[in-house]
């Protein structure tokens, strides 16, 4: 298992056979310049690029410190001008639905079915590898130290175990009670604060690094297992990958 700390990716070894999260950001993105190349034909000047937010793995709580420390809890790009144009009915989203009609053809090109989408039967051993992984001591191990760290930091770790499972419970009251669309001035401060203390005891206890080469290791004998359909499952993926970034080469 590999930590991309730049882009805030974990990569396991059955992503290699999947639509991986920058994958899904390159399809997304083509998506986005068809939508809005034909969105100027009704007035409406949309940046592609700030369409979604930039994908991130947290799969066992904030870990990017550099990224906590300006972002907190919340996504790159995630308050983008595009995003809440999004959320708009009216003009705007009367011309995104006749574009999404004149160019469901191009769109379907560059978008794979759901079950490619979703990752197909690399998801499976990503989820069956997890199940096997959690249930061991070193597993529970590192999470109790994760744990120890943030309490020693003032936090407490969530109660709710499949809600607040990755995170303190102060992370968990704040999201619940902050607007997050607009957060106030205290609340994204407080956000910066207690992410910032997860995110450096994830760091310093080696969670995500530690909990994620477990889980790899328990993906390795499944992947030799399943091989055929794998290997099966990339080869339909990457001609969708492979027509988004042709399509982005020629256009941007």
């Amino acid at each position: 298992m590999k930590l991309d700390y730049e882009n805030s990716l974990i990569i396991f070894p059955v992503d290699v056979y999947r639509i991986s999260a920058s994958d899904r950001s390159q399809i997304l993105l083509a998506r986005e310049v068809i939508m809005t190349t034909c969105m100027k034909k009704f007035g409406f000047i949309d940046d592609p690029n700030l369409a979604y937010p930039k994908a991130e793995n947290r799969n066992f709580g904030v870990w990017n410190v550099d990224r906590v420390r300006q972002y907190g809890f919340r996504l790159i790009g995630e308050d983008g001008p595009s995003n809440q144009k999004h959320d708009e009915a009216g003009e705007w989203g009367d011309a995104r639905y006749e574009c999404l009609a004149s160019e469901k053809s191009r769109i379907e090109e560059i978008t794979p079915p759901d079950d490619l989408m979703n990752g197909g039967a690399a998801a499976e051993i990503a989820l069956k590898s997890l199940s096997m992984a959690s249930e061991t001591d070193a597993w529970k191990d590192a999470k109790d130290n994760w744990d120890k760290c943030i309490s020693a930091a003032g936090l407490t770790p969530g109660r709710d175990a499949d809600k607040a499972k990755w995170s303190s419970q102060q992370s968990f009251d704040l999201q619940m009670r902050a607007d997050q669309q607009n957060p106030s001035t205290s609340d994204a401060a407080e956000g910066i604060r207690i992410a910032t203390v997860e995110a450096e005891c994830n760091q310093k206890v080696r969670l995500t690094q530690t909990l994620g080469d477990i889980q790899a290791s328990y993906q390795l004998p499944l992947i030799r297992q399943n091989e055929a359909v794998l290997t099966e499952l990339k080869k339909k993926s990457q001609k969708y990958v492979d027509v988004a970034q042709k399509f982005l080469k020629e256009t941007q």
